[in-house]
């Protein structure tokens, strides 16, 4: 049974609702652990200086000055930030999927799919921090509302550049994080659209509208701070054209948790899509390459190589079985 956007409205509403009421009244007020160590709070000792200067060579940053002495590391401000109210924060407290191929993100990938060529897809988007109840920083522990959105395009680079078809997604997100433990709910909305060059070139083609209005729940475990493990499930309150009503994701990243400085750090991720319409079946995705990620702002600029094998990755060629090998950059913030 299709539901009206009105009633739609009224779900996504009373989730986000309840999520942020039972938040507020069950958080436990709980620290996050900081990546590295605390800069020391007090002067260095006398005999330290008197080394220091003895020696005729003065490092940078051997004697803090007292702005950076007086910087309080992210363990040290959460004791007294737990509960403080941050617009527009830093970071997310639940991870993107680097493997999942529908992620909101700012992405482009030349792929080569056997029996078609070259292709390329991209997207244009990302997943935003609202507001959030606990520590500060990008690595922070507490609750966060985030809004995200994206359009997912494809282009066919060997004919003109054409716009063979374009998804659109939006949602809003309610995060928290504890320790080890991360968790997601919310609700999202993708829709499938054909390009006009496409129809002009293929005639015949019977456009799908491929719709989902889901409710969403996930859950991703630290099982290093460096290696984590995740699985989510999505149900469609609304669908059409072909969508049905579940859809679950697995995987499991391995992706530095602190800054890499410009010298970057190695990453892999692997992300299993399992679709109700294909009997919960669905597509597999690995990505591994080099990644950056700011110190202060905690984004993520990625490269790497991409395999996919499944139902094509644009929904309105669903029906559709791609096996996609190729290169793409990722920005993720």
């Amino acid at each position: 049974m299709h539901r009206s956007f009105d009633a739609l409205d009224g779900y996504a509403r009373g989730l986000a609702s309840a999520v942020f009421a039972v938040m507020l009244a069950l958080w436990p007020g709980r620290a996050c652990l900081a990546i590295d160590p605390p800069i020391p709070a007090g002067p260095p000792e006398s005999s330290e200086v008197d080394r220091i200067f003895s020696s005729g060579v003065v490092q940078l940053g051997s004697v803090p000055l007292s702005p950076v002495r007086d910087v309080v590391q992210p363990a040290q401000y959460a004791e007294t930030c737990i509960g403080d109210w941050q617009l527009l924060p830093n970071g997310h407290l639940y991870s993107p999927y680097l493997a999942g191929e529908k992620e909101p993100r700012f992405a482009a990938q030349w792929l080569w799919e056997k029996d078609r060529g070259l292709i390329w897809e991209t997207s244009l988007g990302g997943r935003f921090g609202l507001v959030r109840n606990g520590t500060p920083g990008p690595n922070g522990d507490g609750f966060q509302i985030d809004l995200e959105g994206a359009g997912q395009a494809r282009v066919d680079p060997e004919e003109d550049s054409d716009l063979e078809a374009a998804d659109f997604r939006a949602g809003l997100i309610g995060t928290w994080r504890r320790d080890c433990w991360r968790f997601k709910t919310g609700y999202y909305h993708i829709s499938s659209h054909v390009g006009d060059e496409f129809l002009i070139d293929n005639p015949g083609f019977q456009r799908r509208n491929y719709v989902r209005d889901a409710l969403l729940v996930g859950a991703m475990y630290d099982v290093t701070p460096d290696f984590q493990l995740y699985g989510e499930y999505a149900a469609a309150l609304n669908h059409n054209g072909g969508a049905e009503v579940g859809e679950l994701q697995l995987g499991a990243q391995f992706v530095t948790a602190g800054p890499t400085g410009p010298r970057g750090a190695p990453y892999a991720a692997i992300n299993g899509h399992l679709r109700e319409e294909f009997d919960y079946g669905g597509s597999v995705n690995i990505v591994a390459g080099w990644l950056w990620r700011g110190s202060q702002t905690g984004k993520v600029f990625r490269v790497g190589a991409m395999y996919y094998d499944g139902p094509s990755i644009q929904y309105s060629f669903f029906d559709r079985h791609e096996t996609l090998t190729g290169l793409g950059m990722w920005l993720d913030f």
